[in-house]
């Protein structure tokens, strides 16, 4: 493989560890150890996980049922409830396309929501789609959607009611449980 392909050299490790490494190559990085904590979400889940010296800290993850298809859900949600005129079997679809290519985080909501009620124009975005049965265009407007889904990150209850702690807490947690794993193996 090496010779065929040009590698200079391979590195297996586990995604996490990788994500890490992956890190370096997005900010100047003068020091480059593998430790730190990864938020690590997929579409059905979300897992916050531990990563000391190159190594996953098993014991310390953390399993959050907030994920990506639930943003899904709670964009189409809050598109159904302004009824802006989406097929009813293309609004997961919509939804998705929303999630994926509009939405963003912004630290506060409350100067979002202020920006786009001063000047919807410059914020609102156009998405247009064909309906998949009838093969006629529609189009929306993307407007408070475009910021409110990735919230439910900082704000699970939104979409779901029996988990109300927030990401940011949740990684917060493991930082402790790591300094009882090190203290454990320096002693």
């Amino acid at each position: 493989m090496f010779e065929s392909f040009n590698v200079p050299g391979l590195y297996i490790a586990v995604q996490a560890v990788l994500a890490l490494a992956a890190s370096w190559t997005s900010r100047q990085v003068t020091e480059r150890i593998l430790t730190g904590t990864v938020i690590d979400s997929g579409d059905g889940v979300t897992h916050v996980i531990p990563v000391a010296e190159g190594y996953v800290i098993g014991s310390c993850i953390k399993h959050i049922p907030i994920a990506w298809r639930d943003i899904t859900y709670f964009i189409q949600q809050l598109l159904r409830e302004r009824e802006v005129g989406i097929p009813p079997e293309q609004s997961l679809e919509t939804a998705k396309t929303v999630k994926e290519h509009y939405s963003y985080a912004c630290p506060d909501s409350v100067k979002e929501f202020n920006k786009y009620d001063i000047d919807g124009s410059k914020w609102i975005k156009q998405y247009t789609g064909i309906n998949a049965i009838s093969r006629k265009e529609f189009s929306i407007d993307v407007g408070y959607e475009q910021f409110l889904g990735p919230k439910i990150f900082f704000h699970p209850q939104f979409a779901n009611p029996d988990f109300t702690q927030p990401i940011s807490e949740v990684a917060e947690e493991t930082q402790p449980r790591i300094l009882e794993c090190w203290r454990k193996l320096i002693n």
